[in-house]
């Protein structure tokens, strides 16, 4: 079993699928979190923009150095969730493991004025979520958070098999370009609200609100967090404020 959990993409197949979904903008760096043994990277390489991999384990960061074009890269040893990144901006590639893939996605989102878009392979249940409207059993708190700020695409499924070792369920790739729904200067503390909101995802907004000292209008109170969509949630956001402000 590899050191931190990762399932290595193995399938050439794929990783040209995935590599051909990549699309920076001029004035992008590819920002490649988790290269592992660079058998997709070797496909970013080879794409006319500045590269910076990311790679936790240095073993697997010597492996990365000797790849065609390598000469070209950037590397950073050590962990995403904690690395401090350039000011750029980037286009952000990844086969997640999946034991940090939620914290993960929620870096990028704190990263969001850099990372304008990118591409990530994710299980495919966390793919559903992402990727999730309003009402869906999938729609909750990162499904919400996400998309108030990027749009996201569901590309296409990748089988077990296709990964070394496999694991024992299917992954997704997904693409998300930043779309913003709520205005930048403001996320921080709506994202803070959707967290109280959607502490207890089974029970009502009024029951989590209260949990969190927090005021609950009374025509959202009877609601469940999966019932509200980014504007809905935006609106609660706002009248709560109000209310715990008068």
């Amino acid at each position: 079993m590899p050191r931190f959990d990762q399932h290595f993409l193995r399938a050439r197949s794929y990783a040209e699928k995935i590599a051909a979904a990549v699309s920076p903008l001029p004035g992008e760096t590819l920002l490649e979190v988790g290269p592992g043994q660079g058998h997709l990277t070797r496909y970013l390489l080879e794409k006319p923009f500045p590269y910076l991999g990311v790679e936790i384990d240095a073993r697997l960061l010597q492996t990365l150095k000797a790849l065609p074009l390598a000469e070209k890269a950037e590397w950073i040893l050590g962990d995403f969730l904690t690395v401090d990144l350039p000011p750029k901006p980037f286009y952000f590639v990844s086969n997640l493991p999946y034991s940090i893939t939620g914290p993960t996605l929620f870096r990028i989102l704190e990263k969001q004025s850099w990372i304008r878009a990118g591409v990530i392979m994710v299980q495919a249940e966390v793919a559903d979520k992402l990727c999730a409207e309003p009402g869906q059993r999938t729609w909750g708190r990162l499904g919400l958070l996400f998309q108030s700020v990027y749009r996201v695409k569901r590309l296409f499924r990748v089988p077990p098999g296709a990964f070394s070792p496999p694991p024992r369920v299917w992954s997704a790739v997904v693409a998300f370009e930043r779309s913003p729904q709520v205005p930048p200067e403001e996320w921080p503390a709506f994202a803070d609200f959707v967290r109280k909101a959607c502490l207890h995802p089974r029970r009502t907004l009024a029951a989590n609100l209260r949990q969190a000292g927090l005021p609950c209008p009374p025509q959202w109170a009877t609601l469940r967090p999966h019932q509200l969509s980014i504007q809905a949630m935006y609106n609660l956001w706002k009248e709560s404020s109000a209310l715990s402000s008068s």
